[in-house]
């Protein structure tokens, strides 16, 4: 199919400092792309820069190839003659582009002046309005007499008044309700394909995108980080910017906890590196001084991907592992994998080996079959345990898994004291520090408290502290909240998903708890037991698994007998 529009290095520096690009990309007669990202990241900039409607403070380089015709050095007189014609622009505030003196009916005939004689005008733009669902009516009102939804139909009207081939809609629907955000939707697939107009979105509403666009491309900073279908984006992002943005979205998360991802300090960003550094949590030294180039995915010729470690890091993964007490087989045939900065659940019934397999993965027991690799590389679990950057676990009892008698502070201290890698002073204000992030207090009076002393939930809490110290990239829970009360769940929960969320671990969340599971995790396997494991793609289909109708006691018989002869 003969290409629309050719975007080849298109770049933006304004005078301010903030630049845009180098970006490309190319659309066919009738598709549908979306332009997503954070406020500020270049979104707007680049829509208008392709229509020639920068500011003068900005400086346009690269090359704009629409229908054959390159655009960028054309002369004013030129633009008139293709701007609404060949290429169409709808803004994102009516009030910036609609005149309040003005009828409807007076501004759209300002744009059928240009192609149209006068004496079509009523015919046309009543024509206009009913392909976008208003009443010819409107024509004779004014902008404030229309509701935000009759607006934006209004300007798509006016966008296409002039039938272009392209129309860069910025963001649509940003200020409607759901019902007129559906209109909006429905009312743009139709012009495309009943029209063959392709649109260009500009949008931060990653549901817009899903429901709108065969291809979406993710901005951060002036800077494309990823692209690709708008499905395989969105279904298994590569970027950790853009799994960011899916987190955050609660047209596509519905039923899980929404956490945003975590602003630093710009003043801290380097100049010649990668642009989403400060916020990364998969981060190498080198990604300071060196900025990714946009790169095509080895297995997907249509995704690019702009990291230097070439999209988010499978952490921890486990092949065919097994495991048998005596001649009863427990585990069988374990695969999964754990990517750098998620929350992997891991489900199943009592008795089916959940904290066996989370014991092995977390290197605190052998397996008889399997290879775990840790970044790629197998498994040191006594170096993991020792370092930094590795692999701690928080174990389901805190009674047995800390030592009771000693202080809260030489407790959580402890992995750091016997690495000998901090100063008393260093090691004082890390204790404290964590203490405060688990939600404990940090006076000198409960550091020096016996662990025996606490609550069990604060038991649980000093565990996780503890786990923290050591800074790990994987933090692997086994059933953290099966003695908590249904509050202290919820508060554990929240602080788990909320330290993970601020430090950037990877979380293992090992559970029998089919609600906690879909709350914090990204993706649920369940496991069966020697029958192996299997990943639930969808955690709103996890509850089909524990459907059945449930088996009455063996013992039922007994106690019917029982009651049977007391009665007698």
């Amino acid at each position: 199919m003969e290409t629309l529009i050719k975007v080849n290095d298109l770049s933006v520096q304004y005078k301010e400092g903030f630049t845009l690009g180098p970006i490309s990309f190319a659309m066919q007669p009738g598709e549908c792309l979306s332009i997503v990202g954070e406020s500020g990241c270049g979104k707007s900039t680049l829509a208008k820069a392709i229509v020639n409607l920068l500011d003068q403070n900005a400086s346009i380089s690269g090359e704009v190839i629409l229908e054959g015709q390159s655009l960028l050095n054309l002369s004013p007189k030129k633009w008139e003659a293709i701007r609404m014609k060949s290429i169409a622009l709808a803004f994102q505030n009516s009030s910036e582009v609609l005149n309040p003196l003005l009828s409807l009916g007076q501004q759209i005939n300002e744009i059928l002046k240009k192609a149209f004689p006068k004496n079509s005008f009523k015919k046309r733009s009543a024509e206009l309005m009913e392909m976008v669902g208003l009443n010819p009516e409107v024509l004779a009102q004014f902008p404030s007499q229309l509701s935000g939804g009759m607006l934006q139909r209004y300007l798509i009207a006016c966008s296409i008044a002039l039938t272009p081939q392209l129309v860069i809609l910025d963001e649509p629907t940003s200020s409607l309700d759901m019902h007129t955000k559906n209109e909006i939707i429905a009312l743009i697939k139709d012009i495309s394909h009943n029209y063959g107009v392709s649109f260009i979105t500009i949008t931060h509403d990653l549901g817009l995108a899903r429901d709108i666009s065969e291809k979406v491309m993710v901005l951060y900073k002036g800077t494309l980080l990823e692209s690709g279908s708008t499905d395989g984006v969105l279904e298994s992002p590569r970027h950790p910017y853009t799994r960011g943005l899916i987190n955050a979205s609660m047209d596509i998360q519905p039923y899980r906890d929404i956490w945003g991802i975590q602003h630093v300090c710009e003043c801290d960003q380097p100049e010649s590196g990668c642009p989403f550094f400060l916020r990364c949590h998969q981060k190498l030294d080198s990604c300071s001084q060196h900025k990714p180039a946009l790169m095509i995915e080895k297995n997907d010729s249509s995704r690019r991907i702009a990291c230097n470690r070439g999209g988010i890091v499978t952490l921890l993964e486990g092949y065919d592992l097994c495991k048998n007490y005596g001649s009863k087989a427990v585990l069988g045939n374990i695969d999964l994998q754990v990517s750098s900065g998620e929350i992997v659940s891991l489900v199943g019934q009592s008795g089916m080996g959940k904290t066996t397999l989370s014991h092995i993965l977390g290197g605190f027991l052998a397996c008889d079959q399997g290879t775990i690799l840790f970044e790629n590389e197998l498994a040191d679990f006594k170096a993991l345990h020792q370092q930094k950057k590795g692999l701690q676990m928080v174990f389901q009892d805190p009674e047995t898994a800390l030592n009771q008698n000693m202080s809260v502070y030489n407790c959580i201290a402890e992995p750091l004291t016997l690495q000998k890698s901090e100063t008393p002073e260093a090691l004082w204000l890390k204790v404290e520090q964590m203490l405060i992030d688990v939600g404990l207090p940090s006076s000198l009076g409960f550091m020096n408290q016996k662990v025996k002393t606490l609550s069990g939930g604060q038991k649980q809490r000093v565990s996780i502290a503890r786990a923290l110290t050591m800074e790990p990239k994987l933090l692997i829970a086994d059933e953290p909240t099966s003695m908590l009360d249904a509050s202290s769940k919820a508060n554990l929960i929240r602080l788990l998903k909320g330290l993970q969320n601020k430090h950037g671990f990877s979380m293992l969340f090992v559970t029998h708890d089919i609600a906690c599971a879909m709350k914090i995790s990204e993706r649920i396997y369940l496991i069966k037991g020697d029958q192996g494991i299997q990943e639930i793609k969808d955690p709103t289909k996890i509850l089909d698994h524990f459907k059945g109708e449930a088996r009455p006691p063996s013992h039922r018989s007994y106690f019917q007998d029982a009651y049977h002869q007391s009665a007698v």
